[in-house]
């Protein structure tokens, strides 16, 4: 009877020191699944051209030239200027003219001009963009000295048809009377320049900077014998371009100059020397209006100090982002009576 006794209480002993089994909790959950980190989508670069804003592969080096082209009655029709990426428009002697710098990068055409020297204005901008530079001739008196200061500048290569350096590339239109008809071959000039890669000035886009301001008709009247009128087009959506209320024409496409982007540049202008050369303060900044796609965006431009790049700037201090084409900048002083609707 005691072993039995024993033996029972040798039992409950045993089972009241086993471990207690306690179902884990986890055992019951169901695992959510592990979402993989999803990649972001990889912008793409699109790369344009710094003159026209095409859309190009790289950024490449590439060739341009800026060129002189008159602009007085016994100029016209230019031959070329129709083609140009970039063109500056500045009055001249005694503020009655002007004369433009046409700048090429998308075109190189064989006959551009007529051609006539250069002055300082243009030559501050030439050197800006650090172009190639064909004229013919420059101012060389006093303050208007416009020689003097291309000569001290490293061109990466001038073109000169009144000093004979690298004149091959001139000719003169018998069918026209001088000075009004020295041509400046472009694309034969072309072999002769070196690529570069150039830094951009303007912004483009296939959406630019919008307004809700309508412009479809543009005034800038420079002298009674300059006076320049923008019309938009909409269906092409450029601005076609009149003088003295007839179609600025280009002889080499024998057609109306049209115009994607206008630029109106604010800057001091001055006259110095009795030829009264007209001199222009592009060092500082100043009051910029711009005309893309029948609309009207006001705003400013700014010198770099840095870089010595002119930026183009809205109200609000954005960037204006132009429509890829050809943009005409007119540069422009209180002489100028401007109106636009």
């Amino acid at each position: 009877m005691k072993k039995f006794i024993l033996f029972w209480i040798l039992v409950v002993l045993l089972v009241g020191c086993s471990p207690s089994v306690n179902p884990d909790p986890d055992d019951n959950m169901i695992e959510e699944p592990v979402e993989e980190p999803k990649e972001e989508p990889k912008q793409e670069i699109v790369f344009r051209n710094v003159f026209s804003g095409a859309v190009i592969a790289s950024e490449d080096p590439v060739k341009a030239v800026a060129v002189m082209i008159e602009n007085s009655g016994a100029a016209r029709p230019q031959s070329g200027i129709g083609v140009a990426d970039i063109v500056y428009e500045i009055s001249v002697d005694g503020w009655s003219v002007s004369r433009f710098l046409a700048i090429f990068q998308s075109q190189f055409p064989s006959k551009v001009g007529p051609n006539r020297s250069a002055r300082i204005p243009f030559v501050q901008i030439a050197s800006e963009w650090m172009l190639p530079f064909a004229h013919y001739g420059a101012a060389q008196t006093g303050l208007g000295n416009a020689y003097e200061l291309i000569r001290n500048i490293r061109w990466p290569i001038r073109f000169d048809g009144v000093s004979g350096l690298n004149d091959d590339f001139y000719s003169r239109d018998l069918s026209r009377s001088a000075p009004h008809n020295a041509f400046f071959d472009a694309q034969e000039a072309s072999e002769k320049i070196s690529e570069i890669v150039y830094e951009r000035r303007f912004a483009f886009d296939e959406q630019p900077t919008d307004s809700e301001t309508v412009a479809t008709m543009i005034r800038l009247d420079y002298s009674s014998l300059n006076k320049v009128r923008y019309e938009f087009d909409s269906l092409t959506r450029k601005y076609m371009r009149f003088i003295n209320d007839k179609p600025m024409m280009d002889a080499y496409t024998d057609s109306q100059v049209s115009v994607t982007n206008v630029i109106l540049l604010y800057a001091p202008h001055w006259d110095v020397e009795s030829y009264k050369y007209v001199l222009v303060d592009f060092s500082q900044s100043g009051k910029a209006e711009y005309f893309i796609q029948g609309k009207f965006i006001a705003g400013r431009w700014e010198k770099n100090k840095t870089s010595g790049i002119t930026q183009y700037f809205d109200a609000q201090g954005n960037e204006v982002v132009l429509f890829p084409g050809n943009t005409w900048v007119q540069v422009v002083s209180d002489h100028v009576k401007i109106a636009y609707e």
